[in-house]
């Protein structure tokens, strides 16, 4: 175990796979755990205390197995970028996003993540991008833009359009992060980037709802259990994805990241009593397209499956 949050370079693929689903669908539950805290605190305060509780799992291990780890002065920037776009300002973008639509439209929106970290890998990494893929990325962009004009405003999705895109915004946030931390793992192991992440993070939301409040007191209620539930899953779920990325490729991780949205309607639905109409069902269809597609190394299968699918329309 200690080997393991020292680094990576024992890497095993299966645990890899593993962790990333765990990762991926455990994260679409905490959409719909926030959309609960926000009726209890204000976004500065929620974010606050979930941070606060996950640098109390995290500060053990940097007291101990961490201890000695010293970040080199030429990855300050790195350290800093990573953080300043996740948690800081991915949290704020979220968490605002989920006052004005559903944690279900939030997470089909995530699933446009891995579309960005095509781009991202495209301009930034000098990745090779096929073709096809670019046909994925418009409907992916589409899909994105039907769901949130066609969305039904009510009570749990005030302005879907500003919150839809509020949500986008996090997304683009967070790849940064990832390609940034991608970068880091060549040095530092994955667990210590994640604690650092979280207790850097925490530092900025108890200074940010200081300026905002005058004070810091936290306030407890019936929320409490959901709220030391998100501060324990921000642990387990940055350990596992960072994991998950360290030991695998950014294209092949990718993939993991649309089981989010998948979680995250099904729990909006079943707890929060969300619905989608027919045309928000449609362009979340296209979005999962889009994705399909762009992860497509050339149009053969993509041939085949419309020949196919014309085939059975025919019959």
């Amino acid at each position: 175990m200690k080997k393991l949050l020292l680094n990576c370079s024992n890497k095993n693929e299966t645990f890899a796979y593993i962790s990333l689903i765990i990762a991926t669908v455990l994260y679409g539950t905490t959409l719909t755990a926030m959309k609960v805290c926000l009726n209890y605190y204000s976004e500065i305060e929620m974010i606050c205390l979930r941070m606060i509780i996950s640098s109390c799992l995290f500060l053990p291990f940097f007291c101990t197995i961490y201890k000695n780890i010293k970040v080199d002065k030429s990855d300050y920037k790195f350290m800093l970028l990573m953080t300043v776009c996740e948690p800081c300002l991915y949290f704020l973008f979220e968490t605002h996003a989920l006052r004005f639509t559903t944690s279900g439209q939030a997470g089909v929106v995530s699933a446009m993540e891995p579309i960005l970290i095509i781009i991202f890998a495209k301009f930034i990494l000098k990745e090779h991008l096929p073709k096809i893929a670019y046909l994925g990325v418009i409907l992916g962009i589409i899909g994105s833009v039907i769901l949130s004009t066609g969305s039904d405003i009510n009570e749990l999705a005030p302005n879907p359009i500003l919150g839809n895109s509020l949500e986008l915004c996090a997304e683009i946030l967070t790849v940064t992060s990832i390609i940034t931390t991608k970068y880091l793992m060549e040095k530092y192991p994955p667990f210590f980037l994640a604690g650092s992440q979280v207790l850097l993070g925490s530092l900025f939301f108890i200074a940010l709802n200081f300026i905002q409040h005058g004070s810091f007191t936290p306030v407890f209620n019936e929320s409490l259990p959901i709220l030391f539930y998100l501060g324990t899953l921000t642990v387990v779920s940055y350990a596992l994805y960072n994991y998950g990325i360290c030991t695998l490729s950014a294209s092949k991780a990718s993939p993991f990241l649309y089981t989010l949205p998948i979680s995250s309607i099904f729990f909006g639905c079943f707890f929060l009593g969300e619905s989608f109409n027919l045309l928000q069902v449609g362009a979340c269809l296209m979005i999962f397209v889009g994705i399909y597609i762009s992860q497509l190394k050339n149009t053969k299968k993509l041939v085949r499956f419309l020949k196919f699918f014309s085939f059975k329309q025919k019959n």
